[in-house]
């Protein structure tokens, strides 16, 4: 399997697809479709991806289909075909935080993080093309970034923290008036 096999995946978003290897025998939402924790396996019920950054076992691995998904919907349709079973995963310690024993793969948790932080800086190359390329907001972008600044009108919670820090600022100028007023008449 290569890296086009999961950036093309289609899953259980398939409506095609077969969707019985997603629930056990009585119909509830399979919780070891996941080579790590998959402990039935010997029982005939086979897990259908794994954990882990690279294909293990012949099975894709969930880590990269997720990865190049436009959102965590769209991995949640293409790896088990519904936003209730991917909630019930969810609700899964080992799915969301990874192994602590074996460091070979991490949870959905750690997997978000990489996700946000891959998506800006998509969006910052993509800005810089546009900005080279001669777009005038793309470049007022890149600029004010550079600043440091934000333009346009202040949130209520700036404003309502400047005020703050205004009158911390009044208080402690007052303290010092009043300080300097009493060595000075102590002084006389």
């Amino acid at each position: 399997m290569d890296l086009n096999y999961h950036i093309n995946f289609l899953g259980f978003s398939d409506p095609d697809r077969d969707r019985s290897v997603l629930k056990t025998g009585s119909g509830s939402y399979r919780m070891n479709i996941f080579k790590e924790f998959n402990y039935r396996s010997a029982e005939g019920i086979p897990p259908l991806y794994t954990m882990k950054e690279e294909v293990t076992d012949g099975l894709p691995s969930a880590y990269l289909i997720y990865m190049y998904s436009e959102s965590e919907y769209e991995a949640a349709m293409k790896l088990v075909g519904s936003w209730n079973h991917w909630n019930k995963l969810c609700t899964n310690n080992s799915f969301m935080n990874g192994s602590k024993e074996v460091q070979t793969w991490s949870g959905l948790k750690q997997w978000r993080e990489e996700k946000e932080i891959k998506d800006r800086a998509t969006m910052y190359s993509l800005l810089k093309i546009a900005a080279a390329t001669g777009n005038v907001n793309a470049q007022k972008v890149l600029f004010e970034k550079d600043k440091g600044g934000v333009r346009g009108r202040p949130s209520k919670a700036q404003v309502e923290a400047a005020a703050k820090e205004a009158a911390q600022h009044e208080e402690f100028i007052q303290e010092d008036l009043k300080r300097i007023r009493l060595v000075a008449s102590n002084g006389k």
